[in-house]
Parts: C-alpha cells; structure tokens; sequence
C-alpha cells in the first residue's frame, strides 16, 4: 500500500466508489483487491466473489461484485493519473523554459464476447511531468480531435496527422497553446504571401537524407489567412523503404491505389507547427511523442489492454483504469527497487528470463502486496501452489493461471 497515492481511501468515497462503510465491503483496501481480482482475471465478477472469499473470507454475490466495481472505474482512473505523476521519466530540453508539452492520442480497443464492440481512448499525456492530465473512454463513433481536449496557455500540444484540421489548430490557438502536429496530406490548401496556393513538395525535392527545412506559409480560415509554418525532414533510405511497405499493405486489395504525391510526401516527416523554435527543435520534440505510444503499446501487450468485458459502459470503464492503474502501480515498483532479489529468493528463477518474465515477476510481487496472501501461508511457493490449484479447477484458464504457472 506504500505505493500508492496520498489520500487514495479518501478518494474512494469522494468519487463515489466507496458510498457507504456497510454491507460485506467496509473498507477501500477489500475493494482494492476487489477490482484487481476482477482485472487480473478476465474481467469475470464470479471470479472476483470467489477470489474475495479465498483473500479475505468476505462472502460475496457475482451481482454485489458488479455492483462495486462498476462504481470504481473513475476512483481506479485517477489513482492511475496520481501514480504517473508521481514518475519523471523524460528529460526536459532547457529550450522549453516553463512550458508544458502535451501528446495528444488515442488508442483503439475490440471488446470480446459474442457481440464485439470497440472503444476508443482519448488521452493527453505531460511528457516531462509523465502525468495523463485527461483520459476519456468513449465509443469508436467519437472521433479524435483536438476540440474535445482543454489547452491552457503557453502548452505545446503534439499530435498525429488524425489531427491535423483547421478546427484543431484554431483551437489551440484560441486557447494562447502552440502545437507541432503532424502534416495530413490534403488535409487544407497552403498558401504564400499573395494568396497563390503552393506545392509543398517543391520546396522539398532537394533535401538529402535527413536533412530538413522550413517553409512559412498561411491557410485560409472563415476567409481570413492565417499564418503556419511547415517543417520537413526526409527520412533516410531504411526509413523510407519501410514507409512504402506500410503504404502498400494498407492499400493492398483496394480499388483505390495511393496519388503519386501522396506516396512522395510519406518520404519525408513534414510537421506543422505555430512554435518559433529551430526546425531541429521542433524535430526532436515531435520525436519525444513516441515515448507515450510506447506507453500504451507495452500495456496492451503486457497486461491484456486490448480484452475487456462488453455490454456496460461502466464495466467496459472499469476494466481500462484497472489495467491502467496495475501498469502504473508496476511501473511505480520497479522505478523504487534498488537491487534484484537474491539468489536464493524464491522468486530468483525469473531473472534468468527475459523482460516480461522480470515484468511477470513484478506483477507477482503486486498481487503479494495488495492482497496479503501470504499471511495465510508458511511460504510464497505454498501461496503459489494453493492458488494455482485453485485458478487450475476452472474450465477457462486465467492470465493469473499462466503467471503462476510460469
């Protein structure tokens, strides 16, 4: 419990997780361990009655337990913000003074069960401050665009081409942001001083492998120019090989081939951007954007991201920021272990693995923390033993099954 946030059992009444101290759930730690029950086994409330009455002998119905977690999706959000916040990971370039930089994304998730849904989550990520400053799980009918996120004055707000509009931009801008967003193309018409529209691409043609330049042009909003800058780079020749496989299976099997300019432009980086940093600046903060795709790529792969429950929105919701939380809440762990365990642990055998074993291994030391397990047993390997036997008798074998079993 020492790792998570200040004022987290606090927080659980606040945001309405934890609305009364009665019935069988009286405490935040039991619904805690509650919704990690839920999160670490597939999303099964049965399983979750269960694993309470195995943890903490609290006697539990499958539909008391939807009731409890499904309330707990906006208390396991915020201590998955605080426990982000709490990790610097970036160092921040002394050109940026006291400006936030802020990465705006969204990532795509399939729900399982016989009527498949997908769901889209929104966020915006401080890179040097490492803290999701808004997360928001919606249906794959909200589109991402900048309008839905707030921007504070003196932010830089990075975003992929999905954002490159005219709407996006003047919203930033109306808000006293910047931004360094990647260039769409054909997304809006560029034009020069005298209103001529220009083809980009011209004043590109004559770069060499990594090297860039800059073209100040404008765009038309509501009959009004409005001054953008545009930045380009071309990328070098692995890069570019790799640029035109991508383009070519997405494009595979489609009447509809790619235009000549179209498959030109995907040679170079060309980034739009209203900052007056050096080209090489603005290169090496849109660079910096990729540190939260990591992020949600590891979590996906590591921790089942992309399997959640269907039918309730709220049930969908808790499922996310209970992954969320569990990847920080590891992330966290592992940033404050100063030396592995030694050789003679019990747990000695999964250093000997590769990454995701010495994630796995983190994972487990979790479950140990949160749970308190292992005050009901003479040793870890006892607790291992007795809960895979347990998780073992289930017709549907559990991630905690494959862990354990490791």
């Amino acid at each position: 419990m020492k790792y998570l946030p200040a004022e987290w059992r606090e927080k659980a009444k606040e945001l309405g997780a934890m609305e009364r101290e009665s019935g069988v759930i009286r405490s935040a730690e039991s619904l805690l361990r509650l919704n990690m029950l839920y999160t670490t086994n597939e999303g099964s409330y049965q399983a979750a009655a269960i694993g309470m009455g195995v943890s903490e002998g609290i006697a539990l119905s499958k539909t008391a337990a939807a009731k409890r977690i499904r309330k707990s999706g906006e208390w396991l959000r915020w201590m998955s913000q605080e426990l982000c916040g709490s990790q610097g990971m970036v160092r921040k370039p002394e050109f940026l003074g006291e400006r936030r930089v802020k990465i705006v994304d969204a990532s795509e998730e399939v729900t399982r069960g016989k009527e498949k849904s997908t769901w889209r989550l929104h966020y915006v990520f401080d890179l040097f401050g490492f803290c999701s400053t808004s997360m928001e799980l919606t249906s794959n009918k909200e589109v991402e665009r900048l309008t839905r996120h707030e921007v504070e004055e003196n932010d830089i707000v990075l975003g992929d081409r999905i954002y490159c509009t005219m709407s996006g931009i003047e919203h930033v801008l109306s808000q006293k942001g910047e931004y360094v967003i990647r260039f769409k193309s054909k997304a809006f018409k560029l034009y020069d001083e005298e209103g001529k529209e220009i083809e980009l691409l011209a004043h590109m043609r004559q770069l060499k492998a990594l090297e860039s330049t800059e073209t100040r042009c404008y765009y038309k909003h509501n009959g009004r120019m409005r001054p953008i800058r545009i930045v380009a780079m071309k990328k070098d020749w692995e890069a570019v090989e790799s640029s035109k496989r991508r383009m070519a299976s997405k494009y595979r099997g489609k009447r509809k081939a790619p235009q000549d300019d179209t498959v030109e432009l995907n040679e170079y980086v060309v980034l739009a951007t209203s900052l007056e940093y050096t080209a090489q600046q603005v290169l090496e903060l849109y660079r910096a954007r990729w540190q939260i795709e990591q992020v949600f790529y590891r979590l996906k792969s590591l921790f089942g991201y992309g399997d959640p429950p269907s039918k309730r929105d709220d049930s969908v919701k808790a499922w996310f920021y209970g992954k969320l939380f569990l990847a920080a809440l590891c992330e966290a762990i592992l940033k404050k272990m100063s030396s592995p365990p030694a050789a003679t642990s019990p747990y000695s055998l999964f250093l000997e693995r590769s990454c995701w074993s010495e994630l796995c291994l983190i994972l487990r030391w979790v479950f140990v923390a949160i749970w308190g397990f292992l005050s009901r047993f003479d040793s870890p390997d006892e607790f291992s033993r007795s809960f895979l036997l347990f998780i073992s008798k289930r017709k549907r074998k559990s991630a905690l099954f494959r862990l354990f079993s490791a």
